[in-house]
This record gives structure tokens, C-alpha cells and sequence, in this order.
């Protein structure tokens, strides 16, 4: 069994690729199409097979609702966007609007707020994304959109955040972990056009690296390389210019590495090699020389746009159409390995080591955390 990889982001809801808007960033939020629609698990764009999921035999197990005392929580649209199993320990990381961070020590049964310690900064953001430091277990960083800052840092297992300077309405972010002072940080801005902001000081001062992009996309899911090496996934409305954009001068130049509708969060596997989901489920590309080069796996009906993630055995893991689908030729064949799941609009997957098992999450535009906002399904490597 090969080791887990920490490297790879554990990654929330991906909110939206590159694509055109006239509508205005910081107005009303879009709620569930926000998510479901650029996710990519909308039934609708995913052209769903169920014979294809059927064709092999699930994990025994059924789900099992892990949103314990979060449930009917007062939030607001978008509740429950983003989700995390700690890599390093039996800990499962929660956002939820307007209140903060919430962990699970007890595979979800019951949750308790992060961020209560002196001194730390409140969380008020939609969370997308984590990134978890591989080489010091106690750092991770927290991404989101619309309400207080854009990221935060915690230094000590989320007793405590700090925001990271004035960046706000971001995506996902990305570090430099080729760098032991993890200088470079991308944060891609939420349905914003030519908005990639970049930090070479740990996130104290931000700069927009993202004027050179085109500009009818929604520059919001980066992807650091190393500190001058950069990709970026483009993609939203068919008349706009999609693709993966690629720079080595730390953003100053961008080149389309590949025209496909990368959607969401790519993953960086432990053999280097980085998985993309395209947008409303039509399929995922992969590189293995840093993104210079593509090669599409799959068209669509077989993933979702959920953003994949690596299993303790090497395995890819995503949501399917009807069911989490993994792969053990990377990338090239799926095959099902949970019942179905338990609500057509999942936005997001994680594994727990700890807990051998799946979750899964889901929101809707309502006031309330949902009563099965998280659901878990066990599932033994």
C-alpha cells in the first residue's frame, strides 16, 4: 500500500473555472447553480449512464448521515460548501457560512468550532478550499468567498486563523511547497475575469498576476508548480475562451497549454502526475510533464466536475454520475465503489484514512445548515 499523499489539496466546493460575467462579483450570490451548475453535477449537463456504474460491484455499506449538531444550523445560502479530512489525524474540518470552521474528532457524529482561541481571526467566508502543509502537520489554509477574507492561515491545528493580507472572494488556493518558507500563494478570485492574485511574502502583500489571461474567464482555480511556475483552469460559457494557462515567469506571461474546460480544482497526485475535472462533467484531462502537456482520459457521463482526490493505494477517487467512481489505471477506466449516493448534488469528495471512509456534502440556498448537509459511506482499502 503505497503512503497517502499529503501533497495533494483537500479541497472544498469548486465554485467556478474561467469563464464570462456581466454580472457583478460581489452581488447576490448565485446560491446552488452557483455551485451545482459549475460543478458539473448538474443531471442535466452530465449525461448520465447508470449501466455504466452498474456494470461493477459496489463497497458493502450504506450511508450513514455525519452532520450530527450542525444540523438546521442558522447560515445562509451555500451553508456547507466546504469540507476536509485532515490528512495527519482523525479530524474532519467543516466551513460553515457565516460561522467559522467546525471539527469532528468522532467521524462526524458531533462537531465543534475551530478558531477560539486568543487572538484569532473570525471566519465568516463560504469555504472552498484547504491546503494542508505536508511537512508541518499543525498548517493549513483555509480559501473563501463573499464574507470576510479571502484566506486564512492556522498555524496550530486551527486553534487559531490570521487572515492573510487584504484579499477577499477567492477560490481556491494554492502554496509553494517546493519552498520550505512557503512564500508563494495563488488565490484565484471568484468569478472574476483577469483575477489570479499572488503572493511572494506568505500571503502579507498580494499582487494580480492574472491581467495577461484572457478576458472574458474566470481566472479561479490555480495550480503552483513551483515559485515562478504556475497553471491556471479556465472555463464557464460556451462562447467564452476556454483552457489551462500556463506561465514560468511567476505570472508576468500566460501560454494555453491545452483549449479544454478545466473546471474546478486539479489534483496533484504523489507521482507528480495532475488530474483535471472539465466542466459540467464532460470528462478530465491529465499531465505528466507539470502541465505542459494534456491527454484527455474521459468524456462526459463518467466524472462529475468534482474536484478528485488520491486514496492511501494510488487509486483516483471521484463522484460519478450515480455513485464515488475510482480508477486504477490513471484515469482511464472507472469503476463504482459505494451504493449510490444519497443526493444528486454532491459538490465535493474526501476520504478519511482515520475513519476508512467517504464524504460527501451538499447545500442548497436555504437559511439552514441542510439535516444531511454531510453524509459518510465507509469504504475499506
Amino acid at each position: 500500500m503505497r503512503t497517502p499523499i499529503l501533497r495533494s489539496f483537500s479541497f472544498a466546493v469548486v465554485l467556478a473555472g474561467c469563464g464570462a460575467s456581466a454580472t457583478d462579483p460581489d452581488a447576490a450570490p448565485n446560491g446552488a447553480h452557483d455551485a451545482a451548475v459549475r460543478m458539473g453535477v448538474d443531471a442535466a449537463h452530465t449525461g448520465v449512464d447508470a449501466a455504466h456504474d452498474a456494470a461493477t460491484t459496489p463497497a458493502t455499506g450504506p450511508w450513514v448521515n455525519a452532520t450530527g449538531n450542525l444540523a438546521n444550523m442558522p447560515s445562509e445560502c451555500g451553508s456547507v460548501s466546504g469540507f476536509a479530512a485532515k490528512p495527519d489525524q482523525d479530524m474532519l474540518i467543516v466551513g460553515v457560512a457565516q460561522h467559522g470552521l467546525w471539527a469532528s474528532t468522532d467521524g462526524g457524529q458531533s462537531w465543534h468550532p475551530l478558531g477560539t482561541g486568543t487572538g484569532s481571526d473570525t471566519i465568516t467566508n463560504r469555504t472552498v478550499s484547504f491546503v494542508f502543509d505536508p511537512d508541518h502537520p499543525s498548517v493549513f489554509w483555509e480559501s473563501g468567498i463573499y464574507n470576510g477574507g479571502g484566506v486564512y492561515r492556522s498555524d496550530d491545528d486551527g486553534v487559531t486563523f490570521h487572515a492573510l493580507g487584504d484579499v477577499h472572494h477567492d477560490d481556491v488556493v494554492s502554496v509553494d511547497f517546493t519552498d520550505p518558507n512557503r512564500r508563494v500563494i495563488l488565490a484565484g478570485g471568484h468569478e472574476q475575469s483577469q483575477t489570479l492574485h499572488r503572493s511572494s511574502d506568505g500571503g502579507a502583500t498580494w499582487t494580480n498576476v492574472g491581467a495577461n489571461l484572457p478576458p472574458s474567464n474566470f481566472s479561479s482555480n490555480p495550480l503552483v508548480i513551483d515559485a515562478m511556475t504556475h497553471l491556471v483552469g479556465c472555463s464557464g460559457y460556451a462562447s467564452a475562451p476556454n483552457g489551462i494557462f500556463r506561465t514560468t515567469d511567476g505570472g508576468a506571461h500566460w501560454t494555453m497549454a491545452s483549449d479544454v474546460a478545466a473546471s474546478g480544482a486539479p489534483l496533484r497526485a504523489s507521482d507528480g502526475a495532475i488530474y483535471w475535472p472539465l466542466i459540467y462533467g464532460s470528462g478530465m484531462v491529465r499531465s505528466t510533464d507539470e502541465g505542459v502537456t494534456w491527454e484527455h482520459l474521459v468524456d462526459g457521463g463518467v466524472v462529475s466536475g468534482v474536484h478528485p482526490i488520491e486514496l492511501p493505494d494510488g487509486r483516483i477517487a471521484t463522484v460519478g454520475p450515480h455513485a464515488i467512481v475510482v480508477s486504477s489505471d490513471h484515469g482511464v477506466s472507472w469503476q463504482a465503489a459505494t451504493e449510490s449516493l444519497p443526493f444528486g448534488d454532491a459538490v465535493g469528495l474526501a476520504y478519511s484514512v482515520q475513519q476508512h471512509a467517504f464524504f460527501v456534502w451538499h447545500f442548497d440556498c436555504g437559511n439552514n445548515v441542510l439535516p444531511d448537509a454531510i453524509m459518510r459511506h465507509d469504504f475499506v482499502l
